[in-house]
């Protein structure tokens, strides 16, 4: 029996914790899943307001968010990394985009936006994720 490759996409604080958000995508990558967005973390400059990846100079923020956003809709979850519950307004508007496309939304640490927080699954580690995805559908049946 083959296993499917489960798929991931990662929001959060691009900004507050370049290092914790780095060991999140080594760990989604480590534990097997196809990252969709962001496909990698290399930042020239994570002090300005929309954060990019060296490779997407040339792309306005809108592309890019759709980008991010297409890629949630065929992820099989939403990785939320969100140093010390701290979610900015992109990752509030990308978990509510996760939600409207039936896309489950994990993170490790609990939100502190009190009417978001019922809305994401905070799980241990990426591992237990993908146990609870792994149950349900794959993303192109929904």
């Amino acid at each position: 029996m083959t296993r499917r490759v489960v798929r991931a996409v990662l929001s959060g604080s691009f900004r507050r914790d370049i290092t914790g958000l780095k060991r999140a995508y080594d760990e989604l990558v480590t534990c097997g899943c196809q990252v969709l967005s962001p496909h990698r973390l290399d930042f020239d400059d994570t002090k300005v307001l929309f954060v990019r990846d060296s490779a997407e100079k040339s792309f306005d923020e809108e592309f890019l968010e759709r980008h991010h956003l297409l890629a949630i809709k065929q992820a099989d979850f939403l990785w939320v990394y969100a140093p010390e519950g701290y979610m900015g307004r992109s990752t509030a508007f990308e978990i509510g985009y996760a939600l409207a496309s039936n896309v489950p939304v994990f993170s490790m640490q609990p939100i502190d936006d009190p009417g978001i927080a019922p809305f994401v699954r905070v799980v241990p580690s990426v591992y237990e994720a993908i146990c609870n995805v792994s149950q349900t559908e794959p993303a192109q049946a929904r």
